[in-house]
């Protein structure tokens, strides 16, 4: 019988995630482009504005349709 270590063998992989940049983002939480940042902070939803105005998100890959 094989002694079995402390750490189990089995790999919980992370939920899949998928970058968007505004127009996907705003499609994606059904908002204006215009609005998209407002929406972004006050729903807590981490994001990056690049030298361009653009935004970006992480978003799960499960949530996309």
């Amino acid at each position: 019988m094989r002694k079995l270590s402390g750490r189990s063998h089995r790999r919980i992989r992370p939920a899949g995630k998928k970058i968007l940049r505004s127009e996907e983002l705003a499609r994606h939480f059904d908002v204006k482009v215009a609005e998209l940042e407002r929406y972004l902070t006050e729903q807590n939803v981490p994001f990056h504005k690049d030298s361009n105005g653009d935004l970006w998100a992480s978003v799960l890959a499960a949530t996309l349709d």
